[in-house]
């Protein structure tokens, strides 16, 4: 059977010609047989063909490649190198995998998506770094990172060339490319340089990219952009860039085709024209140049934004405001110029139109704004725009021009702009992002636009694919070029391979009398158009194979690109290529008033990469700027054509390509609706075949494209042979003994140095072999097994059947029987029932009866009751009522009884009325009357007589008035008189003043002080003594009214206490008692502590007494300075220290504590009386500063009384002067004091010193007895002076102790007080009120005398205590001193013998403290962390060197040395921040990081934070820091632990990084070396990665060994378990973020077979990590990787969705799409279906409903999680730490 009936065998897969999808898939009903004429065929669509072929077989349709082939990275790998694999290949990786990068041999081939892709971040960007070309997915990155490597490792320059149509992302590829670069070359955190390069793209976007019906953002220019790098130590950094365009597309700034818009700049400047209103800007529809199109918008794009972020760009770019508002000023002068409106023109008197001119009016709005903003003279501009100069041999013509003329002028002109301002911005773009450095290397991105082909096709069009022609044949060169040194590299025989040369297409162009040279040609002629034009073509251009004529008419030709035949339109062509300008009008713009037009019309186009290449260090863009030397405008003749200049700075941009090491980006377009991962199969094969993916596809195919390595190839098909044709130790002889068994033509394979080659076909005819013989064995497998599983069925069905045989049998006795139990007991059991039921019911029966009795006898009885209660009811209303009624009778008969009696009286007084009536007439009765009337008369008569007298008084006080009131107007206007004199004379007394003040500025100004202090002081005692006179008035009336208030208080207080003393009296007296008893027992204590007290006092001041060091070493507890424990045992009473002081009697209580608190007052008085002894030192020196302290206040005083005379001036109220100069007083007189005190202190301690200053010191003579006695007796001193100070300290330690013991035990008798008197108030609550209110008030007043009596011995003790803090600080102040008396008496002593017999003793009670001086720090740090190696640290205590910085703290301590203790600390952090910032080893990063956590938890337990301390001994208590408050620096430390651990982090992920993957990913136990199958290798950096370093083993145990080797180091070190613990922590997620992410960026290895390896070793780890005791949580971060693994290795059903799900808990939606996008199916695994992947899309997103939903498939490696620092109990005695003498640190250090 030859290859071909193997091949097309039935059920073979292959392509067949389809008119829509071009290439259709079909399956074989029937194999092939060799000679037959047809093929029997069935497509994907279900019906059945026939395909004829030839006799020979030459014509058999292409067949399809095996399924492990289909979706690879590089087209170039597959085994059927045809268009329709290709294309296939293509569209599931695109539409199916949604993977938009492939590679084709060196191409990158980039689909456009429509949509935003994960794939650019930071995280892909480091994912890339480092790894070769094809070791990762296909990407930019993977391609950027090629070159850069390139550049880093030959230091050459490279290009990558960006090519494809409109719209298919050619601008996006290269901005991710440079931002790759910007990224490497300078770092992920964008800096300056970086800034600019990336911000140079809106810039040119927004000037040179305009929409189009293929794109809403197609470049309209080719731009070169060269990114430059300099070398620094062998790394290249991004220094700067520079760029070059090409062939801007002017024609679209004044027309735009249907659907299609102009530069994105004018829309963006319409957008925002609020901004700008001096542009006189209206929306994009209102002007010419902007409405074509009718497309303004473009979706999702907010033009506003756009040029915010232009305006953005341009300023970082280094365009000042000026510029950007000259630029916008120019924009709008354009848009406004298009809108003049050009009219006809009428011949004069008559309607007769003029068609050879036309008019502007004068009035026209827009042309006196384009006049305003170009800054040119609007009439010159109209004038212009009207007529034309036409040059003569002596004169200058002036003729109209036409409406069309005038038009064309106009587009012209604003075409010239743009064009010019274009060219001015990139020349600042230029200078912006080069800074003029000497250029080392490049790397050129170029951005182009592809082979374009429309329905009419121009200049533009022509001019795009001439340069894609020529870079094609430079891209064909190239390939071929690489393909030929593979072959050679790998030394096999090859012949040379034919390729497709466009040169003869290229001739046709550029050749003489070509098509450039005739069109430039034409635009020499003087009446040259485009018919003459084409018909030189036609004449001319025939004989070129590559050039047709059309068959009807001249207006057109077509020209046979590489890629399509394109038909060009002649109309246009020579006017483009002239572009031509009106010489006039460009004059007039350079006479414009605006710097930045002047500068733009007199820019010179040259090119710039022509210059770079033949001056290196000439860098720019492609505009020369010249602003002061006006250029020499060339001639008409002489000026090149836009053809010409391309044609020059084409040849140019190919050289610099043949110069560099290029790489190619093909950018293609899937559809043109613009649809998400649409695939239209018609538009990307055409675009396959113009960018040359296709040429690279045949020339790979010409030679041997299928290409494996040894080792792959080995692995794969080792199953082609027997065991004996194989060899491990040989496997290239092992692969050669497979090939040539199967492939007898040996044309069809290669044997190279390090890989097989194949011809195309080959490697699918392999694997249908393997196929065959895989189906072959398996059924044989599948036989044997299936017999196994059937017998074994039988055997257990028979087993299974006669055990039910026997347990049935058995099953069926068993029952019978127990239906003879049943009936046996059921007879029994209804016996049982009959009888109980009868029973019951009997028993229901009589509780029925019952109960009916009762509730019948109940009901009786209630009806009895409700009766009986109805009578008694009835019978008591009735009671009510019959009362009611003889109420009411009785009302009514009283009430009629009294009005009988009422008119009885009525009519008896009327009777008596009559009668008295009668009598009053009478002359008796009329006597009697009047008799009384005289006297009154008389009485009456003699009053008005006196009322007369004093009525004629009144009459002359009133005159008198008069006279007043006269008198007092006189006095008024004296009054008057008065005040206006006295306004004179203060004006004159104001006079005079100010005379007096320039009299005053010409006397001596002490002069003038003494006399206006005397004045002041005078009024000042005046005033005063006034106030004391009313001040003792108002004290005498005060204590008048006091003195009453007493005198009430006292009668009343005598008269309660009184009362109280005969209610109490009995009680008060057996409390007094009490009182009395307790008073002598405390006598008695306070006498033995006086007695102690003196001992001690004479003891501790004597030279030869025990020293405080004698005391703690009989007293081991008292160790260590500031110590609060009393080293004298005195002898209390037991019954006194345990004695508990509750009395049932509240009034007893308060006497107790009032007895008290009155020894506590008498103890501390004493105390504060040697304290004065102690400070009666000092007293002498007080009265010789008294003298210089007056005469400074004295000063002080003066200066004072000129602020308070200045206050008076003023008017100041005299209240507040008094309280001001009270307060000064007060204030002044006790700085005084303080002042006198302390330098009296300063003198007495300065006095001292000098006086333990020997005379000897001071000679310079050669008697060496005198120094020596000079030096003992200076050592006697100071032995005296630390024993006393110590002495004294512990005394006041002993005291402060033991008062502050006291103190508490009078809290608690406090409280024990209150509570006893609340329980008294609820005892007697049923007492006499009047006593418990007298007991009340005589209790809280005794109270209140108890706790004022307490606050003055608080207060009295705060005063002790802040005087003991002085001693304590003049002592460490004199022992300083001392110790620098005692180094200078050492250095003077050097050049003798005086010292030499002394000798370092050990310390015999040592405090923890380490003695240094502040000038030995650096050397001290030095030793400690520089020259400290790890093999000394191994030695010793873990964190030793924290240890001793810490006991050096404490000395800072004792002697409140603050500078010293500042200095150490901040030395330190300085030290170890300069450690962790430059290279170190692990081990001592390792080091410092233990140490730096010991001394911030020794800072915690040795501080005053109640949390730290609550574990501490009483010895740890007592080694506290007293007098600093490191807590500031606690928190640099802790932030310095944090950078160390961060530090450490890197460096040990640096060390990990290159094991992980091959110890992940690639597992030696399974499978050495392994690759995917049929990927073509670009790199061996996997394969060595992979292998074991130095035969060390796999590569799993070398990373288990490096983690291994840290653990050991951190437990080596002291590192504690719950930071190592950390530290794996996070050490175990970089490994699972760089294996996942590797994992998600290689789509070749996700299969199950991965998952097996990386269950396998992830559990090697996970068994490591647990084998450490580590806790699960360590294990946390590698959950991610093991669902990963599990879900390569589960089920992909439908069923299967919600499991999945479930699984991948630590995975995001993204990773676990990813993952199945990429899953490579085994030959016999189901495929993958779409439905599933939506189902599976649709669960995860709601599963992620409440979580943001990330489309990022990668980790970030470079998270670091945050450290946490616990605080730990040291239980190590500080005092028990030695000093090492290996360390030599002895000279600097001194144990205390």
């Amino acid at each position: 059977m030859s290859s071909e009936e193997m091949l097309y065998a039935q059920g073979a897969k292959i392509w067949i010609p389809h008119v829509e999808q071009v290439w259709e898939s079909a399956t074989l009903e029937e194999s092939y047989r060799r000679g037959a004429g047809f093929l029997k065929i069935c497509t994907e669509s279900g019906s059945l063909k026939e395909v004829k072929l030839k006799a020979d077989g030459s014509d058999l349709p292409p067949l399809r490649n095996p399924a492990i082939l289909v979706g690879q990275n590089d087209l170039t790998t597959l085994s059927y190198l045809h268009e329709p694999g290709v294309l296939h290949n293509l569209r599931v990786r695109f539409c199916e995998r949604q993977i938009i990068y492939t590679y084709c041999g060196i191409i990158l081939v980039a689909i456009n998506p429509y949509a935003e892709m994960p794939l650019y971040g930071p995280s892909i960007i480091r994912a890339y770094r480092g790894h070769a070309m094809g070791d990762l997915e296909p990407h930019i990155f993977a391609l950027a990172e090629e070159a850069y490597t390139k550049l880093e490792r030959e230091n050459c320059n490279l290009s990558i060339i960006v090519s494809g149509e409109s719209g298919a992302g050619k601008t996006v590829s290269a901005k991710y490319a440079m931002r790759y670069f910007a990224a490497v070359g300078g770092s992920e955190s964008e800096t300056q340089v970086e800034r600019k390069v990336l911000a140079s793209s809106p810039i040119m976007e927004a000037f040179g990219n305009a929409k189009t019906t293929r794109n809403d953002n197609s470049s309209r220019f080719g731009k070169f952009t060269k990114l430059l790098f300099r070398n620094q130590m062998g790394v290249m950094y991004l220094q700067g860039a520079t760029m070059h365009t090409y062939l801007l597309e002017k024609s679209r700034v004044v027309y735009q085709a249907q659907g299609e818009r102009n530069y994105h700049i004018f829309y963006q400047l319409c957008a925002a024209r609020a901004k700008y209103p001096e542009l006189v800007l209206d929306h994009q529809d209102k002007f010419q140049f902007l409405n074509m199109g009718c497309a303004p918008d473009i979706e999702r794009v907010s033009d506003a934004d756009q040029f915010n972020e232009t305006v953005q760009a341009m300023t970082v770019l280094g365009f000042s405001i000026q510029q950007i508002a000259d630029i916008v000023k120019i924009l709008a002068g354009i848009l406004h110029l298009g809108n003049i409106q050009v009219s006809k023109k009428f011949n004069e008197g008559t309607e007769e139109e003029d068609t050879d001119s036309c008019e502007i009016f004068h009035n026209d709005i827009h042309l006196q704004i384009t006049g305003d903003l170009l800054r040119v003279s609007a009439e010159d501009l109209r004038r212009w725009l009207l007529m034309r100069k036409i040059e003569s041999v002596n004169e200058y013509v002036l003729i109209p021009n036409s409406i069309e003329a005038a038009q064309a002028a106009r587009d012209a002109l604003a075409k010239h702009i743009y064009a010019k301002l274009f060219q001015y911005i990139v020349g600042v773009l230029n200078k912006s992002l080069n800074n003029g450095s000497k250029q080392c290397s490049f790397i050129g991105v170029l951005d182009i636009y592809g082979f374009e082909t429309f329905e009419v096709n121009s200049f533009e069009q022509f001019c795009i694919n001439y340069a894609n022609e020529k870079l094609q044949q430079q891209f064909n060169q190239h390939v071929f070029k690489l393909e030929q040194e593979e072959y050679l590299k790998e030394g096999i025989t090859w012949t040379m391979i034919d390729f497709y040369d466009n040169q003869p297409c290229i001739d046709l162009i550029e050749s003489r009398l070509g098509v450039l040279d005739l069109l430039d040609e034409e635009c020499r002629m003087p009446k040259g158009s485009d018919e003459s034009w084409a018909g030189k073509l036609i004449g001319k251009c025939s004989k070129f194979p590559h050039f047709e004529k059309p068959r009807f008419g001249t207006t057109s030709f077509f020209i046979k690109h590489f890629s399509d035949t394109v038909e060009y339109d002649v109309n246009g062509f020579l006017e483009k290529n002239r572009d031509t300008v009106s010489k006039e009008l460009t004059q007039v713009l350079s006479e414009s008033n605006m710097s930045l037009v002047k500068q733009v019309m007199t820019l010179e186009e040259i090119d710039t990469l022509s210059v770079d290449t033949a001056k290196s260090s000439t860098l720019g863009g492609r505009v020369v700027i010249s602003a002061g030397r006006k250029q020499v405008v060339p001639s008409k003749q002489h000026r090149k054509t836009v053809g010409s200049q391309f044609q020059e700075s084409l040849a140019s941009l190919i050289s610099t390509l043949h110069a560099t090491t290029p790489h190619y980006v093909r950018c293609i377009k899937p559809n043109d609706d613009k649809i998400a991962f649409k695939w239209e199969t018609a538009k990307i094969i055409q675009q396959l075949r113009a960018c040359g993916v296709l040429e690279t596809v045949r020339i790979s195919a010409a030679g041997f494209p299928s290409r494996w390595l040894y080792p792959d190839f080995y692995t794969r098909y080792q199953l082609l042979v027997f065991r004996s044709k194989l060899d491990k130790n040989d496997m290239k002889q092992s692969c050669q003994n497979i090939v040539m068994k199967w492939i007898q033509d040996e044309d069809k394979y290669r044997f190279g140095n390090t890989q097989i080659f194949f011809r195309a076909g080959q490697v699918a005819f392999l694997e249908q072999v393997r196929a065959n013989l895989r189906k072959k064995y398996i059924t044989i497998v599948q036989s044997v097994v299936r017999r196994f599983i059937y017998r074994r069925r039988f055997l257990r069905l028979q087993m299974v059947i006669n055990g039910i045989q026997r347990h049935a049998r058995g099953f069926l006795a068993r029952q019978r029987v127990q239906k003879m139990r049943e009936a046996r007991a059921g007879l029994i059991l209804s016996k049982y029932a009959r009888g109980w039921l009868c029973r019951r019911r009997y028993l229901r029966l009589r509780h029925s009866i019952f109960g009916i009795q009762t509730y019948a006898r109940g009901m009786m009885a209630r009806s009895k009751f409700n009766a009986m209660r109805d009578h008694y009811r009835a019978v008591q209303i009735q009671r009510f009522v019959r009362g009611a009624l003889a109420r009411r009778a009785y009302q009514k008969r009283r009430r009629n009884i009294i009005i009988c009696q009422a008119a009885i009286r009525r009519f008896l007084a009327r009777r008596k009325f009559k009668r008295m009536k009668a009598e009053a007439k009478t002359i008796s009765h009329m006597e009697n009357k009047y008799m009384g009337l005289e006297n009154k008369i008389i009485s009456m008569q003699q009053r008005i007589d006196e009322l007369n007298r004093d009525n004629s008084n009144l009459k002359h006080k009133t005159s008198e008035i008069s006279v007043l009131k006269m008198k007092l107007e006189l006095k008024k206007t004296l009054e008057g008189e008065f005040k206006n004199v006295k306004a004179a004379c203060q004006d004159k007394d104001k006079l005079i003043e100010a005379l007096n003040k320039q009299l005053e500025a010409e006397r001596d100004e002490k002069m003038q002080l003494l006399e206006e202090n005397g004045h002041a002081q005078e009024e000042w005692l005046s005033q005063k003594q006034t106030w004391r006179l009313e001040n003792e008035e108002l004290r005498r009336q005060i204590d008048e009214i006091i003195e009453m208030a007493k005198n009430a208080e006292v009668s009343q207080r005598t008269q309660e206490d009184r009362m109280l003393a005969e209610i109490d009296n009995r009680e008060l007296n057996e409390a007094y008692q009490r009182a009395i008893k307790d008073k002598e027992v405390i006598e008695t204590e306070n006498y033995m502590l006086k007695e102690e007290l003196s001992r001690l006092t004479a003891g501790s001041f004597s030279l030869h007494g025990r020293k405080a060091s004698n005391a703690s070493s009989q007293n081991e507890d008292d160790v260590g300075y500031a110590s609060a424990k009393n080293t004298l045992d005195i002898n209390r009473p037991p019954d006194l220290l345990s004695k508990n002081y509750s009395y049932n009697d509240s009034t007893s209580l308060v006497v107790k504590l009032r007895a008290i608190l009155e020894e506590e007052k008498q103890k501390h008085k004493n105390l504060q009386e040697q304290y004065l002894k102690l400070a009666s030192r000092h007293k002498p020196t007080e009265d010789s500063f008294r003298v210089s302290e007056l005469e400074v206040e004295n000063e002080k005083l003066r200066s004072e009384y000129d602020q308070l005379r200045t206050s008076i001036k003023h008017g100041v109220e005299i209240n507040e002067l008094n309280a001001q100069h009270a307060a000064l007083q007060e204030e002044v007189r006790r700085r005084r004091e303080e002042c006198i005190q302390l330098k009296a202190v300063l003198l007495q301690q300065s006095q001292s010193i000098r006086s333990l200053e020997p005379e000897s010191l001071q000679l310079r003579g050669n008697d060496v007895n005198e120094l020596m006695e000079a030096f003992q007796s200076q050592k006697l001193i100071n032995r005296q002076l630390e024993s006393e100070l110590k002495a004294i300290t512990e005394e006041h330690n002993s005291r402060l102790m033991e008062m502050t013991q006291e103190i508490e035990r009078l809290n608690n008798e406090k409280d024990e007080l209150q509570k006893v008197i609340f329980e008294s108030i609820d005892e007697f609550e049923e007492a006499n009120v009047d006593t418990l209110k007298q007991n009340d008030r005589y209790l809280r007043r005794e109270l209140q005398n108890a706790v004022a009596q307490y606050l003055v011995v608080q207060e009295e003790l705060k005063l002790a205590n802040a005087k003991l803090k002085a001693y304590r600080q003049d002592g460490g102040q004199l022992e300083h001193k001392l110790e620098e008396e005692m180094s200078r008496n050492k250095a003077n002593g050097t050049s003798t013998d005086v010292g030499a017999n002394v000798t370092k003793q050990k310390s015999q009670n040592p405090q923890g403290l380490m003695k240094f001086h502040s000038s030995d720090l650096d050397k001290i740090l030095q030793r400690l962390l520089s020259a400290l190696t790890p093999r000394t640290v191994v030695g010793l205590l873990p964190g030793f060197p924290a240890y001793l910085i810490f006991m050096c703290i404490r000395y800072t301590d004792l002697t409140n040395a603050d500078d010293d203790v500042r200095e150490l600390l901040s030395k330190f952090v300085i030290q170890i921040k300069k450690m962790h910032r430059t290279p170190h080893p692990i081990e001592n990063r390792v080091i410092w990081l233990v140490n730096s956590i010991t001394l911030l938890n020794l800072l915690k337990q040795y501080g005053d934070v109640e949390e730290y301390v609550k574990f501490n001994t009483e010895k740890q208590n007592q080694q506290q820091l007293k007098n600093f408050n490191l807590f500031e620096y606690r928190r640099v430390i802790l932030d310095l632990i944090v950078n160390l651990y961060q530090a450490l982090i890197m460096q040990i992920q640096g060390l990990l990084d290159p094991k992980i993957v091959p110890a992940i990913l690639n597992n030696d136990e399974i499978q050495r070396g392994r690759q995917a199958h049929g990927m073509r290798s670009r790199a061996t950096s996997i394969g060595a990665a992979s292998s074991p370093e130095h035969g060390g083993g796999p590569a799993w145990k070398q990373l288990i060994g490096q983690l291994e080797h840290f653990y050991k180091q951190f437990q080596h070190f002291g590192l504690d378990n719950c930071y190592a613990e950390q530290i794996f922590h996070q050490l175990l997620y970089f490994i699972c973020a760089v294996a996942l992410n590797c994992l998600m960026l290689r789509g070749d290895i996700c299969m199950w077979e991965t998952g097996m390896i990386i269950r396998y070793n992830i559990g090697c780890i996970e068994d490591w990590v647990r084998s450490k005791k580590m806790s699960n949580d360590v294990l946390s971060p590698l959950a991610p990787l093991n669902q990963v693994s599990q879900l390569l290795q589960s089920r992909k059903s439908e069923q299967d969705v919600q499991t999945i799900c479930d699984l991948c808990t630590s995975l995001s939606t993204a990773q676990v799409l990813k993952v199945m996008k990429s899953y490579k199916l085994d030959d016999y695994e189901s495929e993958i279906t779409n439905v599933f992947l939506e189902k599976l899309t649709k669960e995860l997103n709601a599963r992620q409903t409440q979580k943001s939903i990330s489309d990022e498939f990668t980790i970030d490696q470079k998270f670091i999680q945050p450290f946490k620092v616990v605080f730990r109990y040291s239980d190590i005695k500080l005092e028990d730490i030695e000093l090492p003498s290996h360390l030599n640190l002895d000279e600097f250090l001194t144990k205390i």
